[in-house]
């Protein structure tokens, strides 16, 4: 009587296993089906959440990779602008050759040749553009890590001890924000890379302004060394005029005095303007990156351009232009979107998905649990619009910090604002002054100290005016012819200074 009430009792409870087994993989199947009613989701929960699978992954590496793409053809084998045409195709040939380009400055050359050699050839540039392209390899960055992580999930998933027919979980916490974050990373290596870039143009905006300003300043000692080489001449020619009349008696020996002191003067003067010219010429092979030492030729371009752009259209283009404040606009960007990942990484999401759990070694279900497969309770609501999940790691004392950084870089950035329409204002006024100088001196003084030189030096050869007059005649010519050169190289040196303010070419 015995054995078949164990036999019995066995299969009764073979039965009753079967009937817990399938009991449990219902209640599993409907663990896993489970979302909260709509009831009870906050109003953040109804905004589509980014499932995190791997074809978002992979959405957001070849979104990384396209914009790598865009910053790399933004910018030609040569550093230069991509479709810029400020470089012809002899110049670009020639300077690659340290003998070609000099050969280029050897007979006259125009301020475009020196524009396009100190473009391709400054050392200061090539360095920018090599911080630039760096900065590109950091979008190759962003995604290694993260893959390396996905590959450990997956291994760590596979290997994971289970029994029956159950199917392990993705980890919540590496569903989201994983491609979330990884959109963010790529975000900061494009800020990153803006920066770069923004450097590179300020680099290279700098370094054209100071060549273009030493060309129009070496123009300006060639010719002072000829206008004061021509007025030395006139001066021997009026210490003969002046010795025969002192041989004759009717000047005294003053008058050849003073014309000795002025001729000594002017030939001092020549001396320093050969030294003048002998450092514009170092300047700008230097900014070539030209080691040899040697006399260029003459500067060709003899007139800037005189015309005055509109200041009301100045001030929206260097504010939207100008390098140092998309540096900064770029780097505020980038604080930011660290900031927000930060902010991700720390705080849990707008959800309440209770089913969803970890794979974790540690009993969930059945007497044994040491934790609840999900929430068992539902707390109140913080408040309209708010998450119904508490926040936490905002408080951390970093991201405070990073914060009050992130404030004090857009104070920074209203500060450079307001101050950029300042130094335009003033490069505006310098233009417009040189402009008006080099008017004033070139169509009306010039032609009166020419005229007025020509009659005292007539009327003193025949004795009708003094010395002094005729002296002064010299003086004033000399002065005038020179001041009208040096607003006329002013002019240039102005507008390239406005140029670099606004930080793109003149309208």
């Amino acid at each position: 009587m015995k054995i078949p009430s164990i036999v019995l009792f066995a299969m009764a409870l073979v039965w009753a296993t079967g009937l817990t087994a399938c009991g449990y993989r219902d209640l599993k199947q409907d663990m896993d089906a489970y979302m909260p009613p709509p009831m009870i989701e906050p109003a953040q929960a109804a905004k589509p959440q980014p499932t995190g699978g791997p074809d978002a992954f992979e959405a957001e590496k070849a979104t990384i990779a396209r914009l790598r793409e865009r910053w790399e053809k933004g910018v030609d084998s040569r550093g230069m602008p991509a479709g810029d045409s400020a470089v012809s195709t002899q110049i670009a040939a020639a300077a690659a050759d340290d003998a070609q380009a000099l050969d280029l400055l050897r007979s006259p050359f125009s301020l475009q040749t020196v524009q396009a050699l100190i473009l391709l050839r400054n050392p200061s540039i090539k360095g920018a553009t090599d911080r630039f392209r760096a900065a590109l390899e950091g979008f190759d960055q962003v995604t290694q890590l993260d893959e390396i992580l996905r590959q450990y999930s997956a291994f760590t998933e596979s290997v994971m001890a289970g029994v029956g027919p159950m199917r392990g979980a993705d980890n919540i916490q590496m569903k989201f924000p994983f491609p979330g974050v990884t959109a963010l990373k790529g975000q900061v290596a494009e800020k990153n890379v803006e920066a770069e870039k923004q450097m590179l143009d300020m680099v290279r905006r700098d370094i054209v302004a100071q060549g273009r300003k030493a060309y129009w300043n070496l123009l300006y000692v060639h010719r002072a060394h000829r206008i004061t080489r021509d007025t030395l001449d006139r001066l021997n020619q009026l210490e003969s005029v002046a010795t025969t009349r002192y041989g004759a008696g009717k000047t005294s020996y003053q008058d050849v005095v003073k014309i000795r002191i002025g001729r000594e003067k002017l030939q001092e003067q020549l001396v320093t303007l050969k030294e003048q010219r002998a450092n514009l010429e170092t300047e700008l092979l230097a900014l070539m990156g030209l080691k040899q030492a040697f006399s260029l030729g003459w500067p060709d371009t003899p007139t800037p351009d005189l015309s005055l752009p509109g200041l009301a259209s100045l001030y929206p283009l260097a504010l939207e232009k100008r390098q140092e404040l998309n540096r900064m606009r770029a780097m505020l960007g980038k604080m930011e979107r660290m900031v927000e990942m930060a902010e991700t990484m720390i705080q849990p999401g707008f959800s309440q998905n209770y089913s969803l759990y970890t794979d974790e070694a540690v009993l969930q279900v059945g007497s044994a649990a040491m934790k609840p497969t999900f929430g068992t309770t539902i707390s109140p609501a913080r408040g309209k619009g708010l998450p119904k999940n508490a926040w936490f790691g905002t408080g951390d004392a970093y991201l405070r910090e990073t914060r009050q950084k992130l404030n004090a870089l857009r104070a920074d950035l209203a500060d450079a604002e307001a101050r950029t329409r300042l130094m335009v204002r003033t490069a505006w006024f310098e233009l417009d002054r040189a402009r008006r100088e080099r008017s004033l001196y070139m169509n009306r003084l010039l032609e009166l100290s020419r005229t007025s030189l020509d009659v005292s030096t007539r009327a003193y050869e025949s004795g009708s005016v003094s010395f002094a007059d005729v002296i002064s005649s010299y003086t004033g010519w000399l002065d005038v012819n020179l001041a009208s050169q040096r607003r006329n190289s002013d002019v240039g040196v102005a507008r390239a200074e406005l140029e670099r303010r606004v930080g793109a070419p003149l309208p």
